[in-house]
């Protein structure tokens, strides 16, 4: 029987200082997983880890303000190691299209450019992206792109044993735990064949 406990595997959340990424965190914990959260604001981060490191997770934070991706994400590689799970939350909400973009989908692309390698080389691993949709031209851009990208990834790699699936979903507060638990699902090994899919998650 395929399980959903994850004791022991690294994963990485970037984007999970709040929200639906601090959600997939708490998930992770309770299910006995190493975590590694990269997020931007140091304090609210901070937060995170010292909750997650309170019900006894194995957790560490990675600050990302001010450094460039390259660097962050080999500083966690270096630290962890090519992940188990990895899990991309895309920030939105820029003050106009472009930054939106910037921060989401650009941002997506450089982790999957950084963390898949090592994966795909391992021969093993899953990707969970979450697209957004709905909430504006730029939140829905941002939420088409990381489905079709992480799609071609899956189909890049589905020969080395990794999966990479979708949890799409429009932005709702009280939604991030639904989305999480997807996430959290799509990410075990409760799905073991499931690739290139996308598990839409309804919002109110």
């Amino acid at each position: 029987m395929y399980r959903t406990e994850l004791k022991g595997r690294v994963a990485v959340v970037l984007g999970g200082a709040g929200g639906v990424g601090a959600a997939v965190c708490r998930l992770l914990a309770a299910r006995g997983a190493r975590i590694a959260v990269i997020g931007d604001d140091e304090a609210e981060l901070q937060d995170l880890v010292d909750e997650l490191r309170w019900v006894g997770a194995d957790a560490v934070g990675i600050v990302s303000t001010g450094v460039d991706a390259a660097s962050v994400h080999a500083g966690v590689l270096s630290e962890v190691g090519a992940p188990d799970l990895l899990f991309l939350v895309p920030c939105t909400g820029g003050a106009d299209f472009r930054t939106s973009v910037d921060s989401g989908l650009t941002a997506t692309f450089e982790a999957l450019q950084a963390f898949v390698p090592p994966m795909a080389e391992a021969r093993t691993g899953t990707v969970v992206t979450v697209a957004p949709f709905g909430t504006d031209a730029a939140t829905s851009a941002v939420g088409g792109g990381v489905t079709a990208l992480t799609q071609h990834v899956a189909r890049e790699v589905a020969a080395s044993g990794v999966r990479a699936n979708v949890v799409s979903w429009t932005p709702q507060a009280e939604r991030v735990e639904d989305v999480a638990f997807a996430a959290v699902y799509l990410a075990s090994d409760a799905p073991p064949t499931m690739t290139a899919t996308t598990f839409d998650v309804a919002g109110r």
